[in-house]
């Protein structure tokens, strides 16, 4: 039903409450009453705890979690309450008071016009038609169902919107965690230099390197130093439009809690093909290229029946043509839908398995370590050598670490894609 959204927002509607007539009870023996009073006491109880142990910990102040992101978003972000708000506008729409209302309007327009053409002023009378065919064609689609189905697809579409938000806040979470480490790792290395550069200015004083082999080092640690700099400011900004997401004032300084582990994230194995297919009915993309679809399908049928006139035929041609294009073009959307899923999937499959190579590359560096420090303590190697393979320890973590932020994000967007039907990328949250 076409200019029905545009109409629906013209029209006021009125909110009717509903009163059900209460129910007489039956007399039961006070011995069951009393049984019956107890299970549903310790019903309520079991069901507190449950939800009690379900919900997580409010967030302490100056810090977000994890756990409570998507639901500070939820409550937080200007966009999504706005979106929330849209979207309950039309939910409280009471169309059998709005049916109501369009033919209360309808009556007084046939009313009026009639009391018009009696005192021969048919012109006024005609003035009126449009107002009443544009009400007649919002009160035929209550009737007929399309302003409520078209009204549902535009409740799809804001949830959809604000799924976006949501998703967007958690990458940009996982993407700050990895910036995160990535700056922990530079002042790592930050470290690690200036260990050198004290090694390097004693051996040049002896004599045994020379003053530009310490200025080439000193000139890496400010380089480092610079970069650092340039991270951390990006850290801040970033930190402040996950602020703005969650409701608070943008300063840049906010905490962020862990992120879930493998062990403790709960995970089912995927089905791929029932997964795809849940994802497909869930899509909004999916069901606005149908309706498109279906739009150009009514106007070629329109065209079929006006168009009969061999001096028409061009313009029922050109209609059959837009329909053809029209039908490629929602084959092409359905089939981009499948392979940005399989993408989502083929993703998932690799980070899992890069994250066990960095595993297993992490628990050989320990090894090395352990070794090193055995080594050490006969005296078999310098203390220097312990200290790289400290390092070495912590860049295979980091790996690890950023390994399994990597599989993180693509399982988050998997879920979002099988639950939402919303497609995005997950390989922006790395940073390492």
């Amino acid at each position: 039903m076409k200019g029905s959204m545009s109409m629906l927002l013209a029209i006021l509607t009125l909110a009717g409450t509903l009163t059900l007539p209460s129910m007489a009870a039956e007399p039961e023996d006070e011995e069951g009453t009393a049984q019956e009073a107890v299970q549903e006491e310790e019903s309520a109880q079991t069901d507190e705890t449950e939800a009690a142990e379900a919900e997580p910990e409010p967030d302490p102040a100056g810090t977000v979690s994890w756990a409570n992101l998507e639901s500070r978003i939820r409550s937080g972000s200007l966009s999504a309450l706005i979106l929330a708000e849209n979207i309950g506008s039309i939910e409280v729409i009471d169309y059998d008071q709005m049916a109501q209302d369009i033919r209360d309007q309808l009556n007084g327009i046939a009313d009026l016009q009639w009391m018009m053409i009696l005192m021969g002023d048919r012109m006024s009378a005609n003035s009126l038609d449009q107002t009443y065919d544009s009400l007649r064609e919002n009160f035929d689609a209550i009737q007929d169902g399309e302003m409520q189905a078209d009204n549902a697809d535009v409740v799809w579409q804001l949830e959809d919107t604000v799924n976006q938000v949501v998703s967007g806040g958690e990458t940009l979470y996982i993407t700050l965690v990895g910036l995160e480490q990535q700056a922990a790792d530079g002042q790592r290395g930050l470290d690690t230099i200036d260990r050198n550069l004290e090694q390097l200015r004693l051996r040049q004083q002896l004599g045994q390197v020379s003053q530009q082999t310490v200025e080439e080092l000193e000139q890496t640690r400010s380089q480092t130093v610079s970069q650092l700099q340039t991270l951390d400011t990006t850290i801040r900004q970033m930190k402040a439009q996950l602020q703005t997401l969650i409701g608070e004032t943008p300063t840049g300084e906010i905490t962020l809690g862990p992120l879930p582990t493998q062990d403790t994230m709960e995970w089912e194995e995927p089905d791929y093909e029932a997964d795809l297919e849940a994802a497909k009915a869930a899509s909004w993309t999916l069901r606005d290229a149908q309706k498109t679809l279906e739009d150009a399908e009514e106007t070629w049928e329109d065209a079929r029946d006006e168009y009969r006139l061999p001096s028409e035929q061009y313009l029922y041609q050109q209609a059959e043509h837009v329909w053809n294009a029209a039908q490629f073009t929602y084959d092409s959307t359905v089939q981009n839908f499948e392979v940005g899923f399989q993408t989502l999937y083929n993703t998932m499959i690799n980070d899992q398995q890069v994250l066990e190579a960095a595993q297993s590359a992490l628990a050989w560096q320990q090894t090395l370590l352990e070794t090193a420090q055995t080594r050490y303590d006969l005296g078999l190697i310098s203390y220097s050598e312990v200290l790289t393979a400290q390092d070495n320890v912590a860049a295979a973590q980091s790996a690890a670490d950023g390994a399994w932020r990597d599989l993180l994000s693509a399982r988050t967007s998997y879920r979002w894609a099988v639950e939402s039907g919303l497609m995005q990328s997950s390989n922006t949250a790395s940073a390492s």
